[in-house]
């Protein structure tokens, strides 16, 4: 048996799953979720993933958790769990590849963030059966794609420019001024038609004076909000070319877009945290864009 702890938002739950699903392909063996984090941790709209898309999963029983993982509630477990770890307790504590996770055997607990493609590569194709959307994009979302992606010679461009917490961390608030003019400066010049360009952000105010987007080639989405904010992810995923910020959120919806030919843009550096030599996690987030999304340096 192998439990992976899921937590966290949207994109950071399909991360997991990705991982969950790669681990249970690859080895064979049974793989159940955790998901009772979302019972002791704040997390948007709590687990999203099985009212969303057509996911195949199995939730782990409590006193399997309990047997196998320890969780993060109080100052002694999280000293516990980090300094103390239980020989079933896996924790990524380095934030890229290690291929080692698929050879540990027993029953395991997993827990980490998993955010490379290289973990479900192969089984990307499966995934994105089961990563089909199920639920209603609702009709605003589908006239929109309707009336401008079928207008004659428009390609769709989805923009995502992340600022509400990301300016609290210095670390986090690495798609600059600058990031996005490189970015809308060098999708314009790969492509040949006329672009209009969806914005999705959660300060719209600030897209709007700061990107230079001509009222008739930009759309700023600005309805999809609460417990419907997944439906921008679904609109991401409608458009052949992306500017993404540093967020799991517009990583998926680029990701989840099926067009062969699409074009993602992503920032040169995920995060500005640089890792110290003693610190328990390690992060260096250097695999985080897959090698054939183009990078865009962000000073």
């Amino acid at each position: 048996m192998k439990i992976v702890r899921v937590s966290g938002g949207l994109g950071n739950q399909l991360f997991q799953y990705a991982f969950a699903r790669a681990l249970e392909l690859r080895t064979g063996d049974e793989v159940f979720l955790d998901l009772s984090t979302y019972g002791y941790e704040a997390a948007h709209n709590g687990f999203e993933l099985d009212g969303l898309f057509a996911v195949r999963y199995k939730a782990a029983a409590e006193k399997d958790i309990v047997r196998l993982g320890t969780r993060p509630q109080g100052s002694f477990s999280q000293l516990r769990r980090k300094y103390f770890t239980k020989r079933t307790h896996h924790i990524d504590r380095l934030f890229r590849y290690d291929s080692e996770v698929f050879s540990l055997k027993g029953d395991r607990y997993f827990e980490g963030w998993w955010q490379t493609e290289r973990y479900f590569a192969p089984y990307a194709d499966k995934l994105k059966e089961e990563l089909r959307f199920i639920a209603n994009p609702g009709a605003h979302n589908e006239a929109l794609l309707r009336d401008i992606a079928g207008a004659t010679g428009v390609d769709l461009v989805s923009v995502h420019v992340r600022r509400g917490d990301a300016l609290k961390n210095p670390d986090t608030w690495v798609c600059t001024d600058a990031y996005y003019r490189r970015a809308l400066e060098t999708i314009r010049a790969r492509e040949g038609r006329k672009l209009h360009f969806l914005v999705f952000s959660d300060d719209l105010a600030w897209c709007k004076e700061h990107l230079a987007l001509a009222p008739n080639e930009a759309t700023f989405v600005d309805w999809n909000r609460g417990a419907e904010s997944w439906r921008d992810m679904w609109l991401m995923s409608r458009c052949p070319s992306h500017i993404i910020a540093n967020s799991t959120f517009s990583w998926w919806g680029a990701w989840l877009d099926p067009s062969p030919s699409k074009i993602v843009l992503a920032p040169e550096r995920w995060s500005l945290a640089k890792p110290r030599p003693f610190a328990y996690y390690r992060y260096t987030f250097d695999e985080v864009v897959p090698e054939n999304w183009i990078r865009i340096p962000v000073e």
